[in-house]
């Protein structure tokens, strides 16, 4: 799919590489399963060595995903959430949905700042923030400063992986793999964080 995503996205001139790269983050934070960020990175390296600015290849990502971080919102407030969520994340069951709810209502905020970096469920985040009666305002504040922040970093990983699909790829697997070590690290630091505590109250 993304050899003729890429194909097609290339046969535009390069006026068109905002509203493409737009259309791709908006796609792809509404439906996961895109490769979004692959096809972002290698359009955003193509425009880098065609000379387009490096603020018109990143806002347009932040637009496009913050349009549809508004529209996870509403599917988050939504009374038809369950049905919303089988769209979302293919599955009828609610525990990866209720697991969400739990992790959001104890540190909304710092979740969904970094809710971008975390491959999977970005979305997914975005949708139990709200539904679990997280404000509208705080939901998109911190989802917004999360997408501004991935997109630079989409932006400058075109300019490091050039304009190729393959080498975009490599980058975000690469890239992926030292998030999911980040994040396993920093739970690995918090549980031996609580055991400690938990040591210290029963002494």
């Amino acid at each position: 799919m993304i050899d003729s995503v890429w194909q097609f996205i290339t046969g535009f001139s390069e006026s068109w590489y905002p509203l493409l790269l737009g259309a791709t983050a908006m796609v792809e934070t509404v439906f996961p399963p895109f490769p979004g960020d692959v096809v972002y990175i290698a359009l955003s390296g193509l425009g880098i060595g065609q000379g387009v600015s490096r603020l018109l290849l990143w806002a347009p990502g932040f637009a496009g995903c913050f349009v549809s971080t508004i529209l996870l919102d509403a599917m988050g407030r939504s009374s038809r959430l369950e049905k919303l969520e089988r769209i979302i994340i293919g599955s009828s069951r609610s525990n990866g949905m209720d697991r969400a709810r739990r992790i959001i209502e104890k540190r909304g905020p710092w979740i969904l700042g970094v809710s971008r970096f975390i491959p999977g469920i970005r979305s997914i985040l975005v949708i139990a923030a709200s539904s679990s009666g997280m404000k509208r305002s705080s939901v998109l504040l911190y989802a917004g400063l999360s997408a501004a922040m991935w997109y630079f970093l989409m932006v400058a990983a075109g300019e490091v992986a050039g304009s190729g699909i393959a080498s975009a790829e490599k980058f975000m697997a690469d890239l992926t793999k030292w998030i999911w070590a980040a994040i396993l690290l920093t739970m690995a630091i918090g549980a031996v964080v609580l055991l400690l505590r938990l040591k210290g109250t029963k002494k």
